[in-house]
């Protein structure tokens, strides 16, 4: 095991890896990147096969970025491997992670008598959506409260789509500002990521396109491909500022109707909690699956 503090000149190396063993949403070296918090130090621990896990280090705990990049009967014993080492530090308090359901299982079943795995801290819920199946029409009953808020929206403003590159650095920071605004709790401290993601021209997406309506730019969409999950698309980003009735259901039906257009068969459109799955669950996903928040330490 190597633990190797991450720069742009492992950038290549970190992609070799993910094209080898990627398979989360996160997987996806330029958002490892973005999500980089200041008061943090990231890191790309590896392993001599190419498997490997992205982590970032605070001065008294680690925090592991989504699930190992390796085949799932892998995981849980890299995590061992990793947590074992980190917590033989005698700075280092806990390891802190966000893992699918089948992954913490197995990793519960082998984690050593040493260490142990604090309850869930919270857990997310993460739709998915049969592209095949939407219905980009609205057709139908179950469509009617999504197609007349588009109706309406549609109707009361001039409203077109672009390219977010093509969009003014200023507007789209001030975009994210506004969501910052409105946001509480775990999510008000997000705002960076985005920041970066402006600054950096959306690398590391597939296309990332801007809401404008009236003239002026509201919200914007942007994601990339799941690695090695064919048909596979993740709706990493959707951000507005909150400043007419249903932008966010619009921008969110922008861009499932993309995601469709172009030609994707499931859409993994994020996590949430509560409230933001009942929002989600407008949109008639397939399928659910979890992750879950939760660190571990030693006994």
């Amino acid at each position: 095991m190597n633990i190797v503090p991450f720069a742009a000149e492992l950038r290549p190396t970190v992609e070799e890896s993910i094209r080898l063993y990627g398979h989360a949403p996160e997987h996806n070296v330029w958002w490892f990147e973005y999500i980089t918090e200041k008061e943090q130090r990231p890191f790309f621990i590896s392993w001599n096969d190419g498997t490997g896990l992205l982590a970032h280090r605070e001065k008294t705990k680690w925090y592991v970025m989504s699930e190992p990049i390796s085949p799932l009967e892998r995981a849980a014993d890299l995590i061992c491997e990793f947590v074992l080492e980190a917590l033989a530090d005698q700075e280092i308090e806990k390891v802190v992670f966000e893992l699918e359901t089948k992954t913490r299982r197995a990793l519960l079943h082998c984690l050593p008598q040493t260490l142990k795995a604090r309850s869930i801290n919270y857990t997310l819920t993460v739709p998915v959506t049969n592209m095949k199946s939407f219905d980009s029409s609205l057709s139908g009953k179950r469509w009617k409260s999504i197609r007349n808020a588009r109706n309406t929206f549609y109707r009361e403003n001039d409203v077109c789509k672009t390219d977010a590159g093509a969009v003014s650095k200023d507007a789209l920071h001030k975009i994210v500002r506004s969501w910052e605004e409105r946001r509480s709790g775990r999510d008000h401290s997000f705002g960076a990521r985005y920041h970066a993601l402006v600054d950096n021209n959306f690398k590391g997406t597939r296309f990332s396109r801007a809401l404008v309506v009236n003239g002026i730019p509201v919200g914007f969409n942007a994601g990339w491909e799941i690695p090695n999950r064919d048909g596979y698309y993740y709706g990493a980003v959707g951000l507005h500022d909150y400043s007419l009735n249903d932008l966010g259901a619009l921008l969110y039906l922008e861009d499932l109707l993309w995601i469709k257009g172009a030609g994707y068969v499931y859409a993994d459109m994020g996590g949430g909690e509560r409230a933001l799955t009942h929002f989600k669950n407008q949109f008639f996903p397939e399928y659910w699956y979890k992750t879950h928040v939760f660190s571990i330490v030693k006994r």
